[in-house]
């Protein structure tokens, strides 16, 4: 927030005029500094992964049948999965620079969200301020004039409380996108590395043990993609 909130002013008169603008310097103060929302698109990531699990598979075709059921192997959905993962397996590196892009693109989505969490937490308390501030001087008001100033300080713990809403939701999006973030690492930096060693080895020499590694390492991948895709469902 690039200026200050102002403090609260309280009215001073019982004018219903004056009484029914209390807190207008605020909200024009916010409206002023509303931050543009920034939804962010982590299904983009998310894909970006299931391409790179399915490029993966294209190097194990007997595991890819398992995959698909009795009814799919009988409609032929084994042999399209298998067609399409051996035409990305040789788009790799490719669909890692894609990942990683997309992976960029979210980061930088999350901290723009950060800063509008900042603001929504401190809008909510300013005007709770405000709220709080003019509730001595209800009682101090004239029966009808009362009335003007309690709806005012009704408005102002509403918008309040949605504020604070809005800094809980936008929070619980970024927890939910940073742990996407950590997945991708987890795939890009340890399990991708280890598996093109253990599968590059395992064709070279033949290992059961490679192979076995590699298939492990394969299975590890599927599995973080599927967690990643479970969190959009």
């Amino acid at each position: 927030m690039s200026q200050p909130l102002p403090t609260p002013q309280l009215p001073a008169s019982a004018d219903a005029t004056a009484l029914a603008d209390y807190g207008a310097p605020l909200l024009r103060a916010l409206q002023a500094g509303e931050p543009t929302p920034v939804v962010g698109d982590a299904h983009a990531l998310v894909q970006a992964l299931a391409r790179i699990a399915l490029a993966v598979q294209g190097a194990d075709p007997a595991r890819l049948r398992r995959q698909e059921s009795w009814w799919g192997r009988l409609l032929g959905r084994d042999v399209t999965r298998q067609a399409q993962a051996q035409a990305l397996q040789s788009q790799l590196g490719v669909l890692v620079l894609q990942a990683r892009e997309q992976a960029q693109r979210l980061q930088g989505h999350l901290q723009q969200r950060q800063a509008a969490i900042a603001y929504a937490q401190t809008a909510a308390q300013a005007l709770q301020h405000w709220a709080d501030a003019a509730q001595p001087l209800l009682a101090t008001l004239p029966a009808h004039a009362q009335a003007g100033l309690a709806a005012r300080v009704d408005h102002l713990q509403r918008l309040s409380a949605l504020r604070a809403l809005d800094a809980g939701q936008w929070q619980l999006l970024n927890e939910q996108d940073q742990a996407l973030l950590q997945r991708f690492a987890h795939i890009h930096d340890t399990l991708l590395p280890a598996w093109r060693q253990a599968a590059l080895a395992g064709q070279a020499q033949a290992r059961a043990a490679q192979a076995a590694q590699a298939a492990d390492l394969q299975a590890q991948i599927d599995h973080v993609v599927a967690a990643a895709q479970a969190r959009l469902r």
